[in-house]
């Protein structure tokens, strides 16, 4: 889930512009083994899932895409890749989510930090040759909290995801190179720790129309993504991403700082990488 160092911090910068939605670019054969550029994008985010506001992001950071037969950074973030077998992948992802420092409904309250969260996938392939070439991700991250200062846990977040992938598409919107279409679909479960960030409301922070609330593990939500990318050239891509959740029936309903049962943030970015290796990935 996302709210979504040079490599790191552009993968997870997208990932925060991406907000959970699917940035996966379409498959192109023969790139260069890495790339080396400049990452631009915007976005209308909640601040939270169930928050009832959303605020205007941005950034402008450097940009890595390496594309190694172990690890690979890209749009889609960060993944050591452990077991690669033609029905199964194993690799290790990141995620990451802006902080909330604005929020009416946490007025009084510690601001929510920027998020990033670290841990293992699963991804089930044996579906590729079905309409949509679907994939099934078992994913679980260890979420960790920071102000640029410090870092402090935050629990855990399980999210397996069912994921489709149209790519090529026969026509790119923008014009220039090949376009994808991903679509992705994923419930969420959070611990207890995870959702006391969220949704625990102390005896001291309780007001009126905010009553004291103990936050407790299990469901989130739901969440629907869609992601458009595509290539202008050699060294400029771009994407455009939207995603909804659905709080209904999450274990933390009754938190009065759960004041909305849906969010919805879109996002949107170029790329651009002039410089590239000659050599070339084998994959």
């Amino acid at each position: 889930m996302m709210y979504s160092r040079c490599g790191l911090l552009a993968a997870l910068g997208l990932g925060l512009l991406g907000s959970g939605a699917v940035l996966a670019q379409p498959a192109e054969p023969n790139r260069p083994l890495w790339e080396v550029g400049l990452a631009l994008g915007g976005g209308w985010v909640s601040d939270y899932p169930g928050a009832n506001q959303n605020h205007g992001r941005g950034l402008v950071l450097p940009y890595l895409s390496y594309r190694g037969p172990m690890l690979r950074i890209d749009r889609e973030g960060i993944s050591g890749r452990m077991i690669n077998h033609s029905d199964f992948e194993l690799d290790f992802t990141a995620s990451a989510a802006f902080n909330a420092r604005n929020s009416e409904a946490r007025q009084g309250m510690p601001a929510l930090d920027y998020m990033f969260g670290l841990g293992p996938q699963l991804i089930y392939k044996g579906l590729r040759n079905e309409w949509g070439s679907p994939t099934l991700r078992l994913k679980a991250r260890a979420l960790t909290s920071t102000d640029l200062h410090s870092l402090q846990g935050r629990g855990v977040m399980v999210d397996p995801e069912l994921r489709w992938r149209f790519s090529p598409l026969a026509v790119n919107p923008f014009g220039g190179g090949p376009a994808a279409l991903n679509l992705g679909l994923q419930p969420i479960w959070a611990s207890r720790t995870a959702s006391q960030y969220f949704y625990q409301v102390e005896p001291a922070q309780a007001k009126a129309g905010r009553p004291a609330y103990a936050a407790r593990a299990g469901y989130l939500g739901t969440e629907l993504s869609l992601g458009l990318s595509g290539r202008q050239s050699d060294s400029l891509s771009w994407f455009v991403t939207a995603r909804g959740i659905s709080l209904h029936g999450a274990a933390n309903s009754a938190s009065p700082l759960l004041r909305s049962q849906a969010n919805y943030s879109l996002g949107a970015g170029l790329i651009w990488t002039p410089w590239h290796s000659e050599a070339r990935a084998s994959e």
